[in-house]
């Protein structure tokens, strides 16, 4: 309980200010996709101040977003407000209860899921697997770890296992792996297709 908290008060505090990975640009990686995809519902996994929840908006999505930091929240619906455009922020833990839906076309993570400890990420797993529905896509920017021991970033195995709980083809050319505006860690792009039959 008391690390959920410290992990809560982390983010909060850091969303006072401008924290490094909230940089209020879209990434090419998603515009590429918003422009060769038809609109549909969107899900923004720790979605921060709303960035790229906007940029769906923009381009059609009707979107909702989560994110563990109230007040990223809060700063992400008032973006969506002052540029007149619906959305829902909910502010709570992706890797608990919360409830966005279950019918998403898409669910996109740009540097929530690599944060997480093994535990979270079940949780988060068990989640995205009742949020994203069949025939849908799991866009996911991550740190790539350079080897097991470290806690921080993702690895070849947490793909694997994408695939295997979304019962999902994992789209290996749509992998880039390129170094992180932060500090130079290898990071990659992926995309993950959930098969009409998985259910």
């Amino acid at each position: 309980m008391l690390k959920k908290f410290s992990t809560w008060l982390h983010y909060n505090l850091r969303y006072f200010g401008h924290p490094p990975w909230d940089t209020g640009i879209s990434p090419p990686e998603l515009i590429q996709y918003l422009q060769n995809t038809a609109p549909g519902k969107a899900l923004d996994i720790g979605c921060g101040t709303g960035t790229n929840l906007l940029t769906m908006a923009f381009y059609g999505w009707k979107v909702v977003g989560v994110d563990l930091a109230l007040v990223s929240v809060l700063k992400a619906r008032s973006k969506l407000n002052q540029a007149s455009k619906r959305g829902h922020v909910i502010h709570g833990n992706v890797t608990a209860g919360v409830r966005p839906g279950t019918d998403f076309d898409l669910a996109l993570d740009i540097g929530c899921y690599h944060s997480l400890n093994l535990g979270e990420r079940k949780g988060y797993q068990a989640n995205l697997a009742n949020w994203l529905k069949p025939g849908g896509c799991f866009l996911l920017y991550a740190h790539r770890k350079e080897n097991d021991t470290e806690f921080h970033g993702i690895s070849t195995a947490d793909f694997e296992q994408f695939s295997k709980f979304l019962h999902c083809q994992w789209r290996e050319d749509s992998i880039e792996r390129r170094p992180d505006g932060g500090g130079g860690n290898p990071s990659c792009w992926a995309l993950f297709v959930r098969k009409d039959n998985c259910k």
